[in-house]
This record gives structure tokens, sequence and C-alpha cells, in this order.
């Protein structure tokens, strides 16, 4: 898995490519620990290059989510794949998380 960060404004835009697995949950909550959340108003997760996420990623994205909200930030997902996208909603996870499907 790669992580490409870039600021934006008073956010973050991560453009992620790979699977999301144990050792890319490890990397992101790496990335998202290097991160001042009392400053971020919004990470927003380019999903166009993942191919998978398991659970210990939905689980480093809920955590990261649950800091960023309490400084009062959210996390936008974007162009997040047709299965990924289906199995997001069915787990109800598009209620907590901005996302959309890619094309």
């Amino acid at each position: 898995m790669e992580i490409n960060t870039t600021p934006q404004g008073d956010g973050f835009l991560m453009e992620i490519t790979g699977s999301i697995d144990e050792r890319g949950a490890e990397e992101l909550k790496r990335r998202f620990l290097e991160m001042d959340v009392s400053s971020i108003s919004e990470v927003v997760l380019d999903f166009k290059g993942v191919t998978f996420i398991g659970s210990a990623g939905i689980g480093k994205l809920l955590l990261f989510y649950k800091s960023l909200a309490a400084h009062g930030g959210k996390i936008t997902i974007k162009n997040m794949g047709k299965d990924i996208f289906t199995m997001f909603k069915v787990v109800k996870l598009d209620k907590i998380f901005n996302i959309s499907q890619g094309s």
C-alpha cells in the first residue's frame, strides 16, 4: 500500500493505492498519529487505487475519525470502488463518513 499526503488548507488529501490489509492499516495508523488533529478540519481520503480494505483498516479509520470528530474535524472518502462502497453501506459506515463512489 502507498499513501501520498498533500496539505490542503486546514486539512489533508491522502491518496491511497493498494490493499489496506493488516500492514496497510498499521501504515495508516502511523500516518494518522503524525497529524495534529486539533488543527485539521477535514481529511479527504482518495480510494481510487484501493483494491481491498480489511477490518483492521476500518478500525484505524474509525479511531482516526473519533480523534478528528472530538476536535470538530471530519473524514471524506472519495472515488471508492463499487465493492468497497457496497461493504461500507452494508455496515452503515456511510452514516459516519462522507463517501462518494468512483466512476
